[in-house]
């Protein structure tokens, strides 16, 4: 059986042969890493994906998107939201949104999309001073339409 053998010193007292015993230290260990490895996966399962670009070096030429997206303004106070739907530098259609409404954002931005044949993107604008909650009730009533994969890009 694993253990360690710890001696005593030799000196007038009896020396006293104890082990001890690294068999509940490696279970231990085993539980605790098969525990974290569950835990990983997990965390990964219930994300939404949504990415924050950051400004690179300047480029000579802007990027223009050829494809049609609706894009989300989330002002920082308690402004009205703005759906836009634009195409490159283009824009195809534009309404507000109360935020007293915010609840039917999801069914709106699919209307938007479905009605000019844009991609599963929404881009969400919103500022520094944005209230943290607001902006995941936001993203919330976006990805409130399951069955469609919709994926959240913030800039």
């Amino acid at each position: 059986m694993a253990g360690v053998d710890v001696e005593s010193g030799r000196g007038r007292r009896r020396s006293v042969d104890s082990e001890i015993n690294m068999v509940p230290m490696i279970d231990l260990l085993m539980v605790t890493i098969s525990f974290l490895l569950l835990t990983a996966v997990w965390t990964h399962m219930g994300r939404l994906e949504g990415t924050a670009n950051v400004p690179g070096p300047p480029s000579l030429k802007p990027k223009v998107e050829d494809h049609a997206r609706v894009h989300v303004e989330v002002p920082p106070d308690a402004a009205p939201l703005t759906l836009t739907l634009r195409s490159g530098t283009q824009t195809l259609e534009s309404q507000k949104l109360p935020r007293a409404e915010i609840a039917s954002l999801g069914a709106r931005v699919e209307a938007m999309r479905s009605a000019h044949g844009a991609e599963h993107v929404v881009v969400m604008h919103a500022d520094d001073g944005i209230a943290y909650r607001d902006m995941v009730a936001v993203m919330d009533a976006i990805s409130a339409d399951r069955h469609n994969a919709i994926s959240l890009a913030m800039k």
